[in-house]
């Protein structure tokens, strides 16, 4: 069989980095321009004023740019959320769980551990039992959505019983930004990690932590210094400033700057959620024609991961290239669930239609597979 797809053509189903739209790479080129200039600092004063705003939390957070991916931003508000002495409460059901809770342990950090099944939200029951039980706990970490599985935590209750306690509220909401409910604004987190790409559309290599001015600004002041160039409060001085401390991708702030600009024209945070939740219906609708069993159940599935089983005799590797054929890239399952799973994302830009004639992509694939297993 010849390769159908050029690259141009295909449609990146994985977790990001997501396809982006014309104007985006075009805003690539803007130009070069040295941080140091009144030009970046215009642009940086733009981008920390527009970011609070798209999110819905103007009044209440305050932005800190990070040049590094979404794991940047995630070992920056681990190491800024705990002070000396005291522990970060880490809820671990997932990949990215799993991953603060390394980062912490990497920073000499003390940990308590709050576990759940890949498959199970987290009961915030057992983290307000800890919390009572634990006066050392100086901040609670959970992931929004797991995309190892395609699940959502439920941050909104965590936050509420976070916000009778000194401790911090630190969100990584990397793939949850600007797709899924509930809002920003209605968690109340205190330190909330996002990225440029996934949600936003912007292109991978921007990273941003949004602090609450109730106690997200004063908790990165407080803590000891863990990091040079991961320090949120050196960030958040600086830039308070109009500076940054360490050359910034200048041209990857351009392309977030043009794609705040066409999220907001194309409505804003509800228009995108919408959008989210129509892309997931239509694929999945096509999932379940195709008898693909979902992993994750109904209520806990996120608008843009769909964890699914492999078809029985079908391998990923033979999966993800013959959809690479037909114009698509989809992802592999994570740790255990990678013999048995593969994940499809709808982030990014992404025609409809195109995600429509997904289904015949996935059902000429599979019968394909099993034409040359000699079924």
């Amino acid at each position: 069989m010849t390769d159908l797809a050029t690259p141009d053509d295909l449609i990146l189903l994985n977790p990001g980095p997501a396809c982006t739209s014309p104007g985006v790479r075009q805003a690539l080129l803007r130009g070069d321009l040295c941080h140091r200039e009144p030009e970046f600092a215009a642009l940086l004063a733009r981008l920390r004023t527009s970011i609070t705003r798209c999110l819905g939390v103007p009044d209440t957070h305050e932005t800190v740019l990070i040049t590094g991916s979404g794991t940047a931003a995630m070992e920056t508000a681990v190491i800024g959320s705990v002070r000396a002495g005291r522990k970060l409460l880490v809820v671990n059901n997932g990949v990215y769980g799993a991953r603060l809770l390394a980062m912490a342990e990497a920073h000499g950090i003390e940990t308590v551990v709050v576990q759940a099944p890949w498959t199970t939200p987290v009961d915030p029951v057992a983290i307000a039992d800890r919390l009572r039980s634990d006066g050392r706990i100086d901040a609670v970490a959970c992931v929004h959505h797991e995309t190892t599985t395609g699940m959502l935590n439920p941050i909104a209750e965590i936050g509420a019983i976070v916000r009778d306690h000194e401790a911090v509220f630190l969100v990584d909401a990397i793939s949850s930004t600007a797709i899924e409910s509930p809002d920003l604004a209605e968690v109340g987190a205190d330190i909330i990690c996002g990225t440029a790409n996934k949600g936003l559309h912007g292109i991978p290599g921007v990273s941003f932590l949004l602090l609450s001015t109730a106690k997200g600004v004063d908790r990165v002041a407080a803590v000891p210094r863990r990091s040079v160039y991961l320090d949120p409060a050196a960030q958040l001085a600086a830039q308070r400033a109009g500076d940054i401390p360490f050359t910034p991708a200048v041209q990857t702030c351009y392309a977030l700057d043009e794609a705040i600009t066409e999220y907001e024209n194309a409505g804003g945070y509800p228009a995108r959620v919408r959008l989210y939740r129509e892309r997931a219906a239509v694929v999945r609708a096509g999932f379940a024609r195709l008898g693909l069993p979902v992993l994750i159940e109904e209520p806990y599935r996120a608008n843009s991961v769909t964890a699914l089983e492999l078809p029985t005799g079908v391998t990923y590797p033979a999966l993800h290239d013959e959809l690479k054929r037909r114009g698509y890239v989809i992802y592999a399952g994570q740790g255990r669930l990678s013999r048995t799973h593969f994940r499809i994302a709808t982030m990014g830009e992404i025609p409809l239609p195109r995600l429509v004639e997904l289904e015949g992509a996935l059902e000429e694939s599979i019968r394909h597979l099993a034409k040359t297993r000699g079924e």
